[in-house]
C-alpha cells in the first residue's frame, strides 16, 4: 500500500482544523448564551427571584387597582400596551432595580386608563385611539375591496372559518375583524338575513352593531 500524499495529508489537517475551530466558536457561543454578564452567583439567582416575586405582585396590585381593563386586549392600542408592559417588566427584572421599571409600569397603566376611559366616554377619542370593525364576509359573500384593505387574505379567513366550524361560507352571516385584530364568525340561516336591512350590518362598510347578532 502506498503512502498517502503530502497534498492530501495537509488537506485532512486542514479540514480537521476547521472542524476544531467551528466547534470550539460553537461552544463559546453556547456558553455566552448561557451564562450571565456577570457570572453564575447566588447573589444573582437571588436578585432575578426576588425580582420578579415583587413585580409580580406589584401587577397584581396594578391590577386590582384599575380593574380587568387594565391587561385587557380589546383593541390594539391594548396589544401593543401589554408588549410595552412586557417589555418593562422584563427590563426591571434584568436591571439593577425594580424602581424605574415599576415607575415606567405605573405611567404606562395610568396612560392606558385614561385613554380607554376616554374613548369609552367620547365617540372622537373611539376614532382616534381605536381601529373601527372591519366586515370582511357578508351574508355569505367575500367584501373583497375591504380584505385587500384590511391586508387580510383569503387563506387567514378560511383557517378561521374553519377553526369557526363553517365549512359552507354561504352559512356566514358575518365576519368582522375586530379591532383588537381578531376574526368574529357570526353564523345563520340565509332566509333570515333579510333582518340585516334593519340593522348596521346592511352596509359591509358600517362598523356592526354589538346588540345584534342573531
Amino acid at each position: 500500500m502506498s503512502a498517502p500524499r503530502p497534498a492530501a495529508k495537509r488537506r485532512s489537517i486542514l479540514d480537521s482544523s476547521s472542524a476544531l475551530s467551528i466547534l470550539d466558536l460553537l461552544s463559546d457561543l453556547v456558553i455566552g448564551v448561557l451564562t450571565p454578564e456577570d457570572g453564575w452567583s447566588a447573589r444573582f439567582v437571588l436578585r432575578v427571584g426576588l425580582s420578579t416575586v415583587m413585580l409580580y405582585c406589584y401587577i397584581v396590585v396594578l391590577a386590582r387597582l384599575f380593574g380587568s381593563r387594565t391587561f385587557a386586549s380589546f383593541t390594539s392600542y391594548d396589544f401593543l400596551t401589554n408588549i410595552a408592559a412586557g417589555s418593562l417588566v422584563a427590563s426591571a427584572i434584568m436591571g439593577p432595580n425594580v424602581v424605574e421599571g415599576g415607575l415606567g409600569l405605573l405611567v404606562l397603566v395610568l396612560l392606558q386608563a385614561i385613554v380607554s376611559g376616554a374613548s369609552a366616554r367620547w365617540r372622537p377619542a373611539s376614532r382616534a385611539f381605536d381601529n373601527a370593525p372591519v366586515v370582511l364576509v357578508a351574508r355569505g359573500r367575500l367584501q373583497r375591496q375591504a380584505i385587500r384593505q384590511s391586508r387580510v387574505s383569503e387563506a387567514i379567513i378560511a383557517q378561521h372559518l374553519r377553526q369557526a366550524g363553517v365549512t359552507d361560507l354561504s352559512r356566514v352571516r358575518f365576519a368582522v375583524l375586530e379591532s383588537g385584530g381578531n376574526l368574529s364568525i357570526v353564523q345563520g340561516d340565509p332566509e333570515d338575513w333579510l333582518d340585516d336591512m334593519d340593522s348596521g350590518f346592511a352596509d359591509p362598510h358600517v362598523p356592526p352593531n354589538p346588540s345584534v347578532g342573531r
